[in-house]
């Protein structure tokens, strides 16, 4: 009867303790474009005896509902006009600067670009960018192109589809002849595309950030986090994917 007891006990100590361990362990998430700049991230920190969690799913909008739904998320990966355009429900404590990046016009083997004023040739039959509600570079590229006039002049060649990578995808495979993705999308695919511009105004900047969730910035894991984030380390792999 003891015997049961202390095992009993025991049992319960450790479901405890791990309970505890979980609920100390942060998790991050990201849109798709930028997941492997986050595993990169995520590597890294854990190399050095971080502990953290990642969440992926979609376009930035998906992953701040299920943010806002109880996914468990703590911190956030992305640009700030997107995330305070997106939050909903969710209100962040925290914006950590993280660097600049661009929005990119990339194109498929066989076209050459020099200006996106050339999408208006007839050589080019459809254009694709990502999300306009919910996706960085859908938002960045819905006000470029109205802002250039070439919502107007594309017309129904334009279509939107869910993510950057989604639109690299058919670049890619030939099945649209331009997109607007991010930069290290562009980088990473170089050899796979005829190639790209960087299109650096008639949109507002680009600012991504480490966002922190309400109600988390005081946890020692979270913490040990974004000061990582602050290191030549996390700089040098937001450099690699386009960040700075």
């Amino acid at each position: 009867m003891k015997r049961a007891f202390v095992w009993v006990l025991t049992a319960c100590f450790i479901i405890l303790v791990s309970a505890s361990l979980w609920a100390q362990t942060p998790a991050i998430t990201t849109g798709a474009g930028y997941k492997t700049m986050l595993e990169e991230l995520t590597a890294a920190f854990r190399a050095q005896g971080g502990i953290i969690e990642e969440m992926y799913g979609g376009h930035i909008g998906q992953m701040v509902a299920q943010i806002a739904q109880g996914s468990g998320a703590t911190m956030v990966v992305s640009d700030r006009a997107t995330l305070e355009a997106v939050a909903g429900g969710v209100e962040f404590e925290e914006f950590v600067p993280l660097g600049d990046t661009v929005l990119v016009l990339a194109f498929r083997k066989g076209i050459d670009l020099k200006t996106p004023e050339d999408l208006t040739g007839g050589d080019i039959k459809r254009v694709a960018y990502p999300d306009a509600q919910a996706a960085i570079y859908g938002r960045a590229a819905a006000a470029f192109l109205k802002s250039s006039g070439l919502d107007t002049k594309l017309g129904d060649r334009l279509s939107q589809v869910s993510s950057v990578p989604q639109v690299m995808a058919y670049i890619i495979s030939g099945e649209i002849e331009a997109g607007f993705v991010n930069r290290v999308a562009a980088q990473n695919n170089a050899g796979k595309i005829g190639g790209s511009l960087e299109i650096t105004s008639g949109y507002p900047p680009i600012n991504m950030v480490l966002a922190v969730v309400k109600g988390h910035m005081t946890e020692p894991a979270v913490a040990d986090f974004v000061k990582f984030m602050g290191t030549q380390t996390a700089k040098d792999i937001l450099k690699k994917n386009g960040v700075f």
